[in-house]
C-alpha cells in the first residue's frame, strides 16, 4: 500500500528548505509531482536543492527569505503566484533552536528564536492563507 498521493499540478511552498525536515519534505514532494517552491535564508544550499529536484526530473523554485521579515515573506508569497499560481500545501517548517544551558543564551538568541520560531510562523500564514483559500483544491 502507497501512501504517497500524485500531486502533479500542485503547488507546495516549503519554509526552511534548505536542510533537515525542510529539505527531505521538498525532495518527497518534488519526487510525487509536486512543484516546491524552496523558502529558506541560505540561498547556495537552496540553488543546490534545486538543482537536485531538476535532475531528479521536479520543478522546483529557490526564494531567499527570511520568515522573520514579513515584507519578505509577502514578497515571496507574490513571486509564487506569479510563477505558478496560488499554493496548495504550505508546510510551515523553519524553525531555530539554540541549544544550551540557560544561564548561558543571551537576549539576542531568545529574540531569534521568538522572531523565527513564532513572527515567522505568523508572517507565513498571513501571506499564504489568501493563496490557500482561493485555491481549486482548497483546504485549509
Amino acid at each position: 500500500m502507497s501512501t504517497t498521493q500524485n500531486l502533479s499540478d500542485r503547488v507546495a511552498v516549503i519554509t526552511g528548505a534548505s536542510s533537515g525536515i525542510g529539505e527531505a519534505t521538498a525532495k518527497r514532494l518534488a519526487a510525487a509531482g509536486a512543484k516546491v517552491a524552496l523558502l529558506a535564508r541560505r540561498a547556495d544550499r537552496l540553488e543546490k536543492l534545486s538543482a537536485e529536484i531538476a535532475e531528479a526530473g521536479g520543478t522546483a523554485l529557490a526564494i531567499r527569505v527570511d520568515v522573520a521579515d514579513a515584507g519578505a515573506v509577502r514578497a515571496a508569497a507574490e513571486r509564487v503566484a506569479a510563477e505558478w499560481g496560488p499554493a496548495d500545501l504550505v508546510f510551515n517548517n523553519a524553525g531555530v533552536m539554540l541549544p544550551g544551558p540557560i544561564d548561558e543564551q543571551r537576549y539576542d538568541q531568545w529574540g531569534r528564536q521568538i522572531d523565527v520560531n513564532i513572527v515567522g510562523l505568523m508572517n507565513v500564514i498571513g501571506a499564504f492563507v489568501p493563496q490557500l483559500t482561493a485555491a481549486p483544491t482548497r483546504q485549509v
